[in-house]
């Protein structure tokens, strides 16, 4: 996708990346964060929030990741359904884990039933260290989580 930009993004930024997550996550089996999450979020300590931003100045993809001692965690990534399949979600991986951090490993989770995401995060040197059954739900139907995770050390493809 060309005309995309990585940037970080603040608590400015909070009501477009509601309106994004809304897109990405409401039919899914996870609650979309709203605007007043988001700005809470933004502002824990260690948090840190990047964008794909467009020539139009709006999203097309966002990540939230938290530095906390040792270990980075990647709260929540998504990128608009019209802008996928274009590698928007790598190169804000590529670019979140390229960040200088005194993080040794970032850790994420994702749905079991979302193997694009799952052989993205794998393709980046994540691996599974755990599951969460039961973890996402929506409505009666619930989804496990993986927990995977990649040493800070390894060097990105």
């Amino acid at each position: 996708m060309t005309g995309v930009r990585i940037e970080g993004v603040g608590l400015e930024m909070a009501a477009p990346l509601a309106v994004l997550h809304k897109a990405c996550f409401d039919p899914l089996p996870e609650t979309p964060w709203s605007e007043t999450a988001l700005r809470t979020i933004l502002r824990m300590p260690g948090a840190c929030g990047i964008a794909a931003i467009l020539n139009n100045g709006q999203p097309a993809g966002f990540l939230i990741g938290r530095d906390t001692a040792d270990e980075a965690e990647i709260l929540t990534i998504c990128v608009a359904p019209e802008s996928r399949r274009a590698g928007l979600a790598q190169k804000l991986l590529t670019h979140y884990l390229g960040q200088e951090t005194t993080a040794r490993r970032v850790v994420l989770e994702v749905a079991t039933d979302n193997p694009a995401a799952i052989a993205l995060y794998t393709g980046l040197q994540f691996q599974q260290v755990g599951r969460r059954p039961n973890y996402y739900g929506h409505g009666a139907a619930r989804t496990d989580a993986l927990i995977m995770a990649r040493e800070s050390t390894d060097i990105l493809p």
